[in-house]
């Protein structure tokens, strides 16, 4: 008989399935969380693992601002303002905070991903704590997507486009603040961006790439992992669509890593939009340098 490594239990700590059970929500969505740092984790042989202490930290709420990359700006400030407005219901409050933000030196990306993003987030957590009413929940989301919207159209760019984007998120997945500031940030980038939204048909998806005018690129993203057979489907219905002409970026807390979106037939991955942007504009020169071959 083989002898099966044992890896030893650490002192005061949780598996990554016994916090989803602690929290109240799927064991991908607290893979979510350490994925993208907002709950401290270590690995402890093949498997994470968690500090009881931060997962209760992480369940009220605490330390749901998390820093930016490279050494950024300190965001917990902002964050945490604008997560105190969007549980008040203070849908002007919100708007006028990130005009400050913007008025502070910061860019649309740093407005989005990390200020609002990350009291989002605390949001969701509070609410699958019991924290806050699924009410205060709705409401806020409906603030935040409204209030970007607002801020967003400013820095849409006019003139010539480098093409059309088409995004949305696959049948069943039911969030819409991903995809509408994923859109803002790439119209401000200078590509023409019609938004589908969520829970979009596969041939809904198909329509548009041979319908809509000059299409380059599709982004597929989704938070929720049953919906990725979907996203599966609907990337191989655009691939055949196009003659597979048309590339498909895929994203969201969903989908892991390059080698998952790989398996899902796409042909890139990206974390957030900071990463999504230099992808696109590659895909953009090699596209051009090959009609100018042509």
């Amino acid at each position: 008989m083989s002898a099966k490594k044992v890896t030893k239990r650490l002192p005061n700590s949780m598996t990554l399935h016994e916090v989803a059970e602690m929290l109240g929500v799927h064991y991908m969505t607290v893979y979510r969380y350490v994925h993208e740092g907002h709950l401290p984790a270590t690995k402890n042989g093949t498997s994470w693992v968690v500090q009881a202490s931060d997962v209760r930290n992480f369940r009220r709420g605490v330390d749901q601002a998390v820093a930016p990359p490279n050494g950024g700006k300190k965001v917990a400030p902002w964050s945490e303002r604008i997560l105190a407005l969007l549980i008040d219901g203070n849908e002007s409050g919100v708007v006028k905070l990130m005009e400050s933000v913007l008025r502070s030196g910061n860019d649309l990306y740093f407005v989005y991903l990390d200020v609002l993003v990350p009291a989002m987030n605390a949001i969701g957590v509070k609410w699958h704590a019991g924290e806050i009413d699924v009410f205060v929940e709705h409401r806020a989301t409906g603030i935040a997507t409204r209030s970007a919207a607002k801020i967003g159209a400013r820095f849409s760019k006019r003139g010539v486009h480098k093409g059309t984007v088409l995004v949305g998120s696959p049948k069943g997945e039911q969030h819409v603040l991903g995809s509408q500031l994923l859109s803002d940030l790439i119209s401000m980038e200078g590509w023409k961006v019609d938004n589908l939204g969520a829970d979009v048909p596969a041939d809904s998806f198909v329509t548009a790439v041979v319908h809509v005018a000059d299409v380059v690129a599709v982004c597929i993203a989704s938070t929720m992992p049953e919906t990725l057979l979907t996203m599966s489907e609907t990337i191989t219905k655009i691939k055949k669509a196009s003659n597979n002409l048309i590339p498909c970026f895929v994203g969201g807390a969903a989908v892991l890593d390059s080698e998952h979106a790989e398996n899902l037939g796409a042909d890139y991955w990206a974390s957030d939009p900071r990463m999504l942007m230099p992808l696109l504009k590659q895909h953009a020169i090699r596209t051009q340098i090959r009609s100018m071959g042509d």
